[in-house]
Order: structure tokens, then sequence, then C-alpha cells
């Protein structure tokens, strides 16, 4: 187990953001990753990175950047969102945002541009769009809605890599369910009220690579919205099954059509 902290909390003792980014095997792409955010023309963030024991070389490009990384660690964990809840403990930013080690910020100035917008008025959620890549980093299309209560627990919309989170929602609704594999982030969404301040920016924010476990592993991603949608107050079991089947017939026909599923 190896767990670090840097003179990089020093640097920006007061971060308007915290960005967090789960790791494991991640060689080929994290560089890309890390390249992107410290390009950044806006500088009061902080990185955290929470590693699962990589044997690739993760922890060598880790190593090389420690000292502008606050805080990270590699140490086995049961998956990406007991990950998060391990760095979301060192988080101190205002906001906090959760990248994939495949993902980059889509441009130098986007941060400066989405904090710009936010100003000095305090969201809980602060999303923007997406641009989905293949696995060779071809452009797929554009992708984000703003935030919909009502709509979220049937088509999310809503793109989480990105999203930028109050960091108070976890002390008020709790950490991620270390649990789930792959939709733990809509399970956490599912929890907060309908009342919360929103805000949507409508440009693009983030590059993501569209190859994920969520995308590979399809029906287990269905299992795991069946059980948070029946065991959620506000959707129930009836509904949850009815949302399963909707999702199970579409699939064949997106997949032979091509398009996205």
């Amino acid at each position: 187990m190896e767990i670090h902290r840097s003179l990089a909390e020093a640097r920006h003792p007061t971060p308007r953001l915290s960005i967090i980014i789960a790791t494991w095997n991640a060689a080929r792409t994290l560089e890309r990753c890390l390249d992107s955010l410290f390009s950044q023309s806006f500088a009061r963030w902080e990185l955290l990175v929470a590693d699962a024991a990589s044997t690739d070389g993760t922890t060598d490009i880790i190593r090389k950047n420690t000292d502008r990384i606050a805080w990270w660690r590699s140490e086995k964990d049961r998956g990406i969102y007991d990950a998060w809840n391990h760095a979301l403990v060192h988080a101190t930013g205002d906001y906090v945002t959760f990248l994939g080690a495949d993902d980059a910020l889509h441009s130098e100035d986007v941060l400066e541009r989405m904090f710009a917008a936010i100003g000095s008025t305090q969201y809980d959620l602060v999303s923007s769009r997406c641009l989905l890549r293949d696995a060779d980093w071809h452009p797929l299309g554009e992708a984000g809605k703003p935030w919909n209560h009502a709509r979220l627990p049937r088509r999310m919309g809503i793109t989480h890599p990105g999203l930028l989170h109050r960091r108070e929602l976890f002390a008020l609704y709790g950490e991620f369910d270390a649990s789930l594999r792959i939709v733990g982030d809509l399970e956490f969404l599912l929890r907060l009220p309908d009342d919360i301040r929103t805000l949507h920016i409508p440009f693009v924010s983030i590059d993501v690579q569209n190859d994920g476990v969520s995308r590979k592993q399809f029906w287990c991603r269905l299992r795991e919205r069946r059980l948070v949608h029946a065991r959620c107050a506000r959707v129930g079991r009836f509904r949850a099954d009815l949302y399963w089947l909707d999702k199970a017939w579409r699939m064949p026909i997106a997949r032979l059509l091509g398009l996205q599923h």
C-alpha cells in the first residue's frame, strides 16, 4: 500500500475544484488525461488519484507527477466507487468532479470558462456536454443534457464525467455505494432532492473515451440499474422492471444500426 501527499496542497490552499481520478493499469491513457489538466489556464484546482495497485507502469506516471498531485495512493480496492470514496475524504475543493483515466479535458481554457459561468453563485451540480471518442480517439458525437430530476430514473441524460458536484452533497447524502460496479453514479444522483440548485453550461468540457466497462458490459449495467431502481423509493420494483424491458429490447436494434445504447 502506498499513500502520498504532496506540496501541491500548499500551492493552492483553497481550491475551487477537486479532480478525482481512479486508475487501474491505465498507463496507456493516463498521461493524456494528466496533460489536459496540467495545461489548464485555471489554476485553482487540486488532483487526487486513487490507484488500485496497478502493475503496468501507471504508478510510475503518478510518481513522475507527484509534485502536482495533492494526494494519491496505490492499494487494492473494491472498484471505482470504493476508490472515489477513499479520495473524497481528502478532497478540499468547493466542487468535486470525477474523470476516467482515459478521458481528457476538452481545451486548455475549459475550467476557466466553467468557473466564469459559475461566478459567485453556489450550485449543487454544474453539468456540461462531452465529446464521445472511440478507442483510437476519433470523435463520435456529443452528449450531455441539463439536470432533469423527473426524467433521471428512466434516462440519465446528464453526463457524469466532468460533472461538478458541490462537495457538501456527499456529507448530506452519503458517499458512493461501493458494492456497485457500473451505476454507482446514477444511484448517488437518485438520492438528490428535486430542489437542488443546478447550472448547465452548454459547451463541451470533456472528451470521453466511449469504450469503458459500462459500454462493454451492457447486461451487467442493466442488471445494476434494475437493482438500483427497485430499491429507490421514487421508482420501485414495478417501474424498475419496465425500465429494464425498455432498455433490453432496444439494445439489439441499436447495435444493428450502430447507435449508442
